[in-house]
């Protein structure tokens, strides 16, 4: 058998029934075996949209998305999506072409003796070792199935995350026997973690003389498989609960009659506040970056005794959170423990505050944005959202309501500019071409606009919203904030961008306008309209939003 063919047959009954790609001259084996092969494939028009395809895809499966990029330019296009990847914990596979052995520059002391030898040769193991679980070339073609099984394996188990194997052209091409081959054994890098009893029992204690408990549920929880049990943790102990912004949103919901809402420096009201008056903080499965804590993170729940379940134990000792009781293990198993436990809490009302659209103003020419997810909220929404960076993902995190089941899909540790687009196809191809909402920013979508053939041409049913705020919403606010004017990101500041309204129809796809608050009824027809839709809104470039809460602001 080829080899470029078993790795095709591999992952198809190991991994993933789908393919995203850009392909090259580098990876032409490959891409020719996945042409043959049983796999679904999805041409992509960047790498790093591949990659943030890959780890939408990720996200809903929860398991590895797959991505496949050529040699040079195309692994280091892909460093964006794998380096989203790589901090939210998300599982991915990178399969990458890479010249043939002969023509890899030799090092010496890990560096080049030349700055190459093939054409397009870069040593893109080293760039991407730092954001892989694991990065591999694969010099020996007879240790193919070990490294995949180990490369796979390791994005899954632990904190997932993704991983790199590189194959050079000539291996690519070899012929193997695969019952030859060598495995991997999981022993090599298994790590046994058990949760003490003593542990779960101190938990109990702490809960139970608790005065006001909280706990955060984090996406380390669904990571784990651990969504069912936490409901059921929920359900019995009728504890106040809040969810860590952009990372969790969707994983309790209103659903739940003591969920406070979103918590972190753009969040909910009631959930800041529950922060800052909780005298015991059970944090399962959320690494707790400067979203959660604040810049003021020295005042980060001073009252309460920290409580941290992680799975990675150098999470819960940084310097920007002093956990009290800091417990390493899995989430999935500390949750099936806790729910043995005999515990009866002391009940904490927290007064929650629905948005008031009225208190946040706009000028009457533009579409208030919290008035357009009043709307959209009172609409039976039966589809995931993906949002990017900016307004687009700041407003619908701390206004749009889901019900429990739906996905809200944000990449919260890097935040990139240009995500929501392709994590929204990704998505829309793991639910079987489903129905998605996507939330892009009229500057974030030009980061990866290309993506809009790709969405046409497999006919995914994404229902696009653009907010056009005239730029960049995130930034103008921090130059205006920090020095009292605005450069690079407006059109007066240098940053142009396209009549959408003339642009979006040119690549057949429908398209409607909101301009003000009097055509929310158009919100019907893109709602209803039955394949891909572009809806642009038309907001007021100085839309105010939530509060921005800092540590400790809410003290009582």
């Amino acid at each position: 058998m080829k080899l470029s063919d078993y790795v095709f047959q591999f992952i198809k009954k190991e991994v993933a029934d789908s393919v995203f790609l850009v392909s090259g001259g580098g990876i032409m084996h490959l891409v020719d075996s996945l042409g043959k092969s049983e796999l679904k494939s999805y041409c992509c028009h960047h790498e790093q949209a591949a990659a943030i395809a890959a780890e939408g895809y990720g996200r809903v499966k929860n398991s590895p998305g797959v991505v496949m990029v050529t040699t040079g330019p195309g692994g280091t296009n892909a460093i964006t999506g794998i380096a989203g990847a790589w901090l939210d914990s998300i599982p991915m596979l990178v399969i990458a072409g890479q010249v043939k052995r002969a023509s890899i520059t030799p090092c010496q002391n890990g560096v080049p003796v030349v700055r190459a030898i093939g054409f397009q040769e870069l040593n893109v193991i080293d760039l991407v070792k730092p954001i892989t679980k694991y990065a591999v070339t694969v010099e020996d073609e007879k240790e193919i199935r070990y490294h995949l099984e180990k490369a796979v394996y390791l994005s899954r188990h632990g904190r997932p995350g993704p991983v790199f194997v590189e194959i050079p052209l000539d291996v690519q091409a070899t012929e193997i026997e695969p019952e030859s081959l060598k495995s991997f054994d999981p022993s090599e890098v298994e790590e046994k973690i058990n949760l003490d009893s003593a542990a779960i029992s101190k938990v109990a204690e702490l809960l139970k003389n608790a005065k006001r408990p909280l706990l955060m549920a984090g996406n380390g929880v669904r990571l784990a498989g651990g969504e069912e049990i936490l409901w059921k943790v929920l359900n019995k102990l009728k504890i106040n609960t809040i969810t860590p912004i952009f990372t969790a949103d969707d994983l309790v919901t209103y659903d739940y009659p003591k969920y406070l809402g979103r918590q972190g420096m753009w969040g909910n009201k009631s959930a800041n506040y529950a922060i800052d008056n909780c005298d015991v903080l059970l944090i399962i499965g959320e690494r707790m970056q400067l979203t959660q804590v604040s810049w003021d993170y020295a005042k980060f729940a001073t009252q309460a005794t920290k409580i941290m379940v992680d799975i990675d134990k150098n999470e819960m000792a940084k310097f920007t959170l002093k956990a009290d009781f800091p417990i390493h293990c899995d989430a999935k198993l500390f949750l099936e423990e806790l729910y043995k436990q005999d515990i009866t809490l002391n009940e904490w009302e927290v007064k929650i505050e629905p948005i008031d659209a009225e208190k946040y103003p706009c000028e009457n020419k533009y579409l208030n944005v919290f008035k357009f997810f009043n709307e959209l909220n009172n609409w039976p929404v039966k589809m995931a959202v993906t949002t990017a960076n900016g307004m687009a993902s700041l407003a619908s995190h701390q206004a749009l309501k889901l019900p429990r089941g739906k996905r809200f899909l944000t990449n919260a540790g890097l935040g990139h500019m240009g995500s929501g687009l392709p994590m929204a196809i990704g998505a829309s191809i793991a639910g079987g071409k489903a129905v998605i909402m996507c939330m892009e920013g009229d500057g974030s979508l030009m980061m990866n606009f290309q993506e809009l053939q790709t969405v046409v041409h497999h006919q995914l049913p994404i229902k696009i919203f653009i907010f056009n705020n005239n730029g960049y919403f995130s930034i103008r606010n921090t130059h205006l904030n920090f020095f009292k004017k605005i450069f690079a990101a407006d059109p007066t500041s240098g940053v142009s961008l396209p009549d959408y309204q003339k642009l979006i129809p040119a690549w057949g796809l429908e398209f409607e306008r909101i301009n003000d608050d009097s055509e929310l009824d158009k919100l019907k027809k893109v709602m209803d309209y039955d394949g891909p839709i572009v809806c642009e809104l038309m907001l007021d470039p100085y839309q105010p939003l939530l509060e921005k809460w800092t540590a400790g602001m809410f003290k009582e």
